[in-house]
């Protein structure tokens, strides 16, 4: 459960008023009544998705033994330059727990948490006509010892790599997606690459004919006309069956 109370700023807060940090400190403005203007596609406004991502985070942690995130957003960290190391873990924190806790041990506060879209903006890249540069006013950032904070980043922290929770289907994976489209540095995937990977005939199409790699023996129907799989070169081992409708082709399903 976490807290709604917030330290005043007249005073530093005590650690144990550090250990949760509110719905207002993970998603500022949540309260209003109405969503900024040019809010990131799957944004609601709606603090929900911090405030749950929070939660299992501290979970997470909780499970590891490790200690809980400190909220040390009253205090901006300033200072951070294009050439600082910023490696942005965009969405849920579960599947990259592992991740934070190794790179915060190797480079601490170079990993850094974005736990919504609020907390990040796209910029037209000054190094790389048509792309952005994607800026963190916010994130959870993990030191050595699997220690985390929440933080505000003034000016913007810029980030150097980024990567998330692109999977189909994943709660964050739209505004994850359309955060990391574009950007002018290294990414870790996107939304479309990790729709292909998961789409198993396509996988093993790709294995089969393109990389001569064995895969076991496949017997597909596809609806329609699949224009991602080409009729050539075959790809050994896996059957293609293209069913213009389904209703009434149960002999040809028998046959194949």
């Amino acid at each position: 459960q976490l807290s709604t109370s917030q330290p005043s700023p007249e005073r530093v807060p005590s650690p144990e008023e550090q250990q949760w940090a509110g719905p207002e400190a993970l998603c500022p403005g949540w309260l209003e009544d109405e969503a900024p203007d040019g809010e990131v596609p799957g944004d609601s406004g709606d603090p929900d998705c911090a405030t749950h991502a929070y939660e299992r985070l501290q979970s997470a942690l909780s499970q590891e033994g490790l200690p809980p995130t400190l909220d040390c957003s009253a205090e901006p960290r300033t200072g951070f330059g294009p050439l600082d190391m910023t490696v942005c873990i965009l969405g849920s924190p579960t599947p990259f727990l592992p991740v934070l806790l190794e790179g915060g041990t190797r480079c601490p506060g170079a990993m850094v948490l974005c736990l919504s879209p609020t907390w990040a903006s796209r910029v037209p890249s000054e190094a790389s006509p048509g792309a952005w540069s994607l800026l963190l006013s916010r994130g959870v950032s993990f030191t050595a010892g699997g220690h985390s904070a929440l933080e505000t980043f003034v000016p913007p922290r810029r980030a150097n790599y980024v990567t998330g929770t692109f999977a189909p289907g994943d709660p964050e994976a739209a505004w994850v997606g359309e955060l990391a489209r574009d950007l002018d540095c290294p990414t870790g995937g996107s939304v479309p690459l990790a729709r292909r990977l998961q789409d198993t005939l396509l996988t093993r199409w790709v294995l089969a004919a393109r990389a001569n790699l064995p895969v076991p023996p496949t017997l597909a129907f596809v609806l329609g006309a699949r224009g991602d799989l080409p009729a050539e070169p075959a790809a050994p081992g896996v059957r293609l069956v293209r069913l213009q409708d389904p209703q009434g082709q149960q002999s040809l399903v028998r046959e194949e």
